[in-house]
């Protein structure tokens, strides 16, 4: 497969990292040559400096035998153009682009299509973002909240704290505890190591766990197993811009929301779009004024501001000052091992909320709803068993017969919009949407081959 990504922001970048370590021929192109060396220093792909909608530019990447284009410039108009080009002129099969303007998106289906701009797959990091922090916020005590097979089934992360009834415990006693309610631990992440657990598991302090249940039953197994069973009534927001704005009016209707922003002007523009919020103008790193504003009683103090010193910083004070939950947006990676500490209880890495959709577009088989976890040293997606007039290896298979590589296995079952236990004596069927979860990112190929019913049993080994 070969794919090439137009712009090498914080975007491309991810995009490009995620897949250099895969059997993928890629290249990046950006209109910065300081960015292009940065990019050659780093990571093993090609990298041309120039215009990524240039005609001239484009084939001097290779466009013209290029599977994917991914268009991830910081301007929807240059990423729109590029489609255009690599559509029209190279006969590109699938692209995929950023874009934020609500204008364009509030028009999507009429104007992306092959007759008007030939976009494939839209990427809106801003909405990525504020559907993730939403999922954290309506299910207090989780770290992530991912969804599959349209939302019936979800894979929750969750750290186990002191109070935790799980510590100390083996996984024997999970179905006891939850009585009639199925969820699974599926991985447990201890001291950078991933544990595959089994039954004679034992729970420890500060195990990051990963479990995966019925989405109608997230809030219990986090009430019954990790004693989170207060929900969130009053929440904050420091930044007023696109996350922010989006999220209080995700959460306005359901929350007691305050979004706080520094301009007079800007509180007024957010006050006209806002229905039930309460805006303020302040300084949201003034102790007085959280103080004021009643933090020592605020469930959620989230900051979403462009500047990663000033979400840090206000997300510190907010918790020293009595806040109970603080959620804070960093984007760059020198200041993730500093807040992995414990010192923020939720940290929001926008790169790692989007890739996901990008990689649902890149994997084959069958392949969909991905999810990078653990900042891409694993990853967990839907995969439906097709037959394409042909029958699938899968179709009539128990789940224990299935031979899955070593470090990845079926954590999940959707049949008919209905999720099942993934045990080893349920019987694969047609049309079955599998959840599986892979330590190591090296066997995606393997598991996407199992998929892929018109390849051959030699074409699959060969490969």
């Amino acid at each position: 497969m070969r794919i090439i990504i137009l712009g090498a922001g914080r975007v491309g970048f991810t995009v490009a990292n995620n897949l250099s370590n895969e059997n993928i021929d890629i290249t990046l192109i950006d209109k910065s040559q300081q960015v292009i060396d940065t990019v050659c220093e780093r990571l093993d792909i090609s990298a041309i400096c120039g215009n990524v909608s240039h005609p001239d530019v484009l084939e001097s990447a290779g466009m013209k035998h290029a599977d994917i284009v991914i268009a991830a410039t910081d301007s929807d108009e240059t990423n729109m153009m590029a489609c255009q080009v690599a559509h029209h002129l190279f006969n590109v099969p699938k692209k995929i682009a950023r874009v934020r303007a609500k204008i364009f998106l509030d028009v999507q289906e009429k104007l992306f299509n092959n007759n008007a701009i030939p976009i494939d797959a839209i990427i809106n990091p801003e909405n990525e973002i504020v559907q993730f922090i939403k999922n954290l916020i309506l299910h207090p005590g989780s770290q992530q909240v991912l969804s599959f097979a349209n939302g019936a089934l979800s894979l929750v992360e969750t750290r186990c704290n002191r109070d935790c009834a799980l510590i100390g415990k083996s996984l024997n006693n999970l179905s006891n505890q939850l009585q009639s309610i199925y969820a699974r631990i599926a991985l447990i992440y201890r001291q950078e190591k991933i544990i595959i657990p089994h039954h004679q598991t034992v729970i420890e302090e500060n195990d990051r766990v990963f479990f995966i249940a019925d989405s109608k039953d997230i809030q219990r197994v986090l009430s019954v197993l990790f004693n989170q069973d207060k929900a969130y009534k009053r929440l904050i927001i420091a930044g007023g811009g696109r996350i922010g704005l989006g999220l209080a009016k995700e959460l306005e209707s359901t929350l007691q929301v305050k979004i706080i922003t520094k301009s007079n002007e800007k509180a007024f523009e957010l006050s006209e779009q806002l229905d039930h919020s309460i805006v303020l103008a302040g300084d949201a790193t003034d102790e007085a004024f959280l103080l004021d504003e009643n933090i020592d009683k605020t469930d959620v103090f989230c900051t979403l501001t462009s500047d990663d010193e000033t979400n840090i910083l206000c997300s510190m004070l907010a918790k020293s000052l009595g806040a109970k939950v603080v959620m804070s947006l960093v984007d760059r990676n020198a200041y993730m091992s500093m807040v992995d500490n414990g010192s923020l209880d939720n940290v929001i890495y926008p790169q790692h909320t989007t890739i996901g959709k990008i990689l649902s577009q890149v994997r084959q088989g069958g392949i969909s709803s991905v999810h990078s976890l653990l900042r891409g040293k694993a990853e967990a997606f839907e995969a439906v068993v097709k037959s394409n007039g042909k029958k699938n290896d899968l179709d009539g298979k128990a789940i224990g017969d299935i031979k899955l590589p070593s470090g990845s296995l079926i954590i999940g079952i959707v049949r008919d919009g209905v999720s099942l236990p993934a045990k080893k004596d349920v019987v694969i069927k047609n049309g079955d949407h599998l959840i599986i979860f892979i330590a190591d990112k090296s066997l995606i190929h393997q598991v996407e081959a199992l998929f892929q019913p018109t390849k051959s049993l030699l074409g699959r080994l060969i490969r």
